[in-house]
């Protein structure tokens, strides 16, 4: 991502959940009850006795739960943790759906409740989508202790301002979808990021969880060109916290982030997971961060960021080119229909990014590439939905990219040695009828380290080359190792080579079977850049391109000096061999 005067971000974390047992009686698992309850026409809690089966323990373990959080000084409003009621105490139609003249007989449980429960209703929030919720939520974000719970029941809270998150170990947990918070606030010029956002979790806080709540914004979105990072509100920023988890978490609309995570190069956020999220339709990413260390995004869908306008935001989740994360994973998402990149890691060391969908994405599927980007695994992606005649957006914005990794600049290199592995990934449906395509794109800027491209299946239309490693102007003597090998193509059209490869000391391409059409250039498949080569081997290749009648499909600067450096076997060119 580009570069813009935005705070350095951070954080992290995973917590784990160990509300398997209750607090009071330390005893067994606490266990599910589902309760009878009769109609009530008196409103009168004491009328007759609910019909239901209870043993001795779970009755011992139910009162010890509401006895405990009781003690913490919580408000239960002859409430049974766990069920939504209205101000009349009678359960609220929304549990059941429409219930006119029908009997209310089956309770549903809400939240497994293992902590001081502080429930936004019992502060005055209505919930009803009208009242302004914003002073009750604020007073009971006050009023939990630590370990607590702030519960929000089914209902639609309308917010207008910023809620301010000050205690350590506590949850934010709603019913899903049908715990909807709206967020109305307008930012203004005085505004920082921390004062504008929907909840803006304070600097060192450990412990924190959010969970099955639906975020919505609903003010100005900031779609044109040039509005790129006009936008202060973020759903959830955290600020160089430890230990967070946000799960099963609804996010859309905001001119900013549905999550940011932030720190300093002195201060970092860690242990930092997003699961099972929803986060769409806000303005610049999905997830933002920065100076996080062990950040996990995990089975998340990470959908139409950005502006349909503007190609200068739009990420699934991104690490923030002015940060160093470190210690990445991206695992199992759908980052589908970004208006800029699926995956992008504009900083991030020792990541790995695996299993994921990325689909329909504007201008990148994945794209691990910046100053402060080294040692990276992209491993078994699925990557589609990205063969178009244009871009539809006016220039700079001329190119798609499949896969791009590496350094685009010499500068800032974090690492002596950096190692690149592209592997297992499958591209399909990939191509532009105008501009560039490049299915896999490297950008090789280091001096020492390795670069595997194996394994990898393409299907393509027009593109430029099907792998790219380019090099700044003066490369130097490299001690690096590059590995092509294992991987298939099919190309309909080809303007450039197939392969163009960089200055390195070893190369070896081996096993690829590749069919392309090279369109504009007949005198090679594969260009080596032999500046500092020392060995080179091509064994087994099988390369058909009906174009090319060439004797060898290999290229080289000085063929001469090429072929005494190399070692070739086994290869075919239109079904004959080398």
């Amino acid at each position: 991502m580009s570069d813009q005067n935005r705070s350095e971000e951070a954080i992290g974390a995973e917590q784990q959940e160990d509300g398997n047992r209750l607090q009071e009686n330390g005893s067994r698992p606490q266990e599910q009850l589902t309760m009878q309850q009769p109609d009530r026409t008196d409103g009168s809690e004491e009328q007759a006795a609910p019909k239901m089966s209870i043993s001795r323990r779970k009755l011992l373990a139910s009162v010890g739960l509401v006895s405990a959080a009781m003690a913490a000084g919580t408000v239960m409003s002859r409430m049974t943790p766990g069920y939504a009621r209205s101000k009349d105490d009678e359960v609220v139609d929304s549990v059941y759906g429409n219930t006119a003249g029908k009997k209310k007989t089956q309770l549903q449980p809400l939240i497994s409740m293992t902590g001081p429960i502080v429930n936004v209703r019992d502060f005055g929030a209505a919930g009803n989508g009208t009242n302004d919720d914003t002073a009750a939520i604020r007073s009971a974000l006050n009023a939990v202790p630590e370990g607590g719970i702030v519960y929000f029941p089914i209902g639609t809270y309308l917010v207008t301002g910023n809620l301010s998150v000050q205690t350590n170990c506590i949850t934010l947990e709603g019913q899903g979808c049908h715990s909807k918070i709206v967020y109305t606030y307008e930012q203004t010029a005085a505004d920082t990021e921390q004062t504008a956002s929907l909840f803006t979790f304070q600097a060192g806080l450990t412990g924190i969880t959010v969970k099955r709540l639906n975020l919505h914004y609903t003010g100005t979105f900031f779609p044109n060109v040039g509005e790129s990072y006009n936008g202060k509100v973020s759903a959830l920023l955290f600020n160089r916290c430890e230990d967070v988890l946000v799960e099963k978490v609804d996010i859309s609309g905001f001119n900013a982030n549905a999550i940011y995570v932030w720190g300093t190069s002195s201060a970092y956020a860690k242990r930092f997971k997003v699961h099972q999220c929803y986060l769409h339709h806000n303005r610049v990413a999905g997830v933002l961060f920065g100076y996080v260390e062990f950040i996990s995004i995990v089975d998340c869908d990470l959908e139409y960021h950005g502006s349909q306008l503007d190609g200068g935001t739009g990420y699934g989740c991104a690490g923030f080119s002015g940060a160093t994360p470190m210690h990445i994973q991206i695992i199992g998402n759908r980052a589908n229909y970004n208006y800029r990149k699926g995956i992008d890691l504009h900083a991030g060391l020792n990541a790995i990014i695996e299993g994921n969908i990325c689909h329909g994405n504007r201008l990148y599927g994945i794209y691990a590439v910046g100053p402060r980007t080294g040692n990276v695994t992209i491993r078994g992606n699925f990557i589609s939905g990205m063969r178009r005649q244009t871009i539809g957006i006016p220039a700079p914005y001329t190119w798609i990219t499949g896969i791009s990794f590496g350094h685009y600049s010499t500068a800032l290199t974090p690492y002596e040695y950096e190692n690149y592995l592209i592997e297992g990934n499958q591209l399909t449906d990939f191509g532009m009828g105008e501009g560039e395509a490049y299915p896999i794109y490297g950008y090789f800027n280091f001096q020492k380290g390795n670069v595997q491209i194996k394994n990898n299946v393409i299907r393509a239309g027009r593109i430029s080359y099907l792998i790219l490693l380019s090099t700044a102007t003066s490369a130097g003597n490299r001690d690096t190792k590059v590995d092509i090998s294992g991987n298939q193509a099919f190309v309909e059209e080809c303007t450039e080579y197939t392969l163009y490869l960089p200055q390195c000391k070893q190369l070896n391409i081996q096993g690829n079977q590749l069919s392309t059409h090279q369109t504009n250039r007949h005198d090679g498949v594969a260009v080596v850049d032999n500046g500092s080569l020392q060995t080179f081997t091509c064994i087994g290749n099988h390369i058909e391109d009906p174009l090319i009648a060439q004797p060898s499909a290999l290229k080289g600067y000085n063929q001469t000096w090429l072929t005494s450096k190399s070692y070739k076997a086994g290869n075919f060119l239109n079904g004959t061999p080398e």
